[in-house]
């Protein structure tokens, strides 16, 4: 089906390239991800930590990174 959706440049780069090296379409891209989007949570075993997006998240160190904590290494970095 074919619909026009607004998306961020950095998500529609991200797109295209999952695009690229899975040799599929973007629009067959979007679809796989919002449809596991939709169907929940994915969680690798009971007794380990969620995964989000395929990416399983650091354990917590008791502190807050902020936007502009990041913004500021990436400006260091060159990002």
């Amino acid at each position: 089906m074919r619909t026009t959706l607004d998306l961020d440049p950095d998500v529609l780069a991200a797109v295209k390239e999952l695009a690229h090296q899975r040799g599929s379409s973007a629009g067959a891209v979007v679809s796989d991800l919002v449809r596991k989007a939709l169907a929940g949570p994915v969680y690798v075993a009971h007794d380990s930590a969620p995964q989000v997006g395929g990416f399983q998240p650091f354990a917590s160190r008791g502190a807050v990174v902020s936007d502009s904590a990041v913004n500021v290494l990436r400006d260091q970095e060159g990002v």
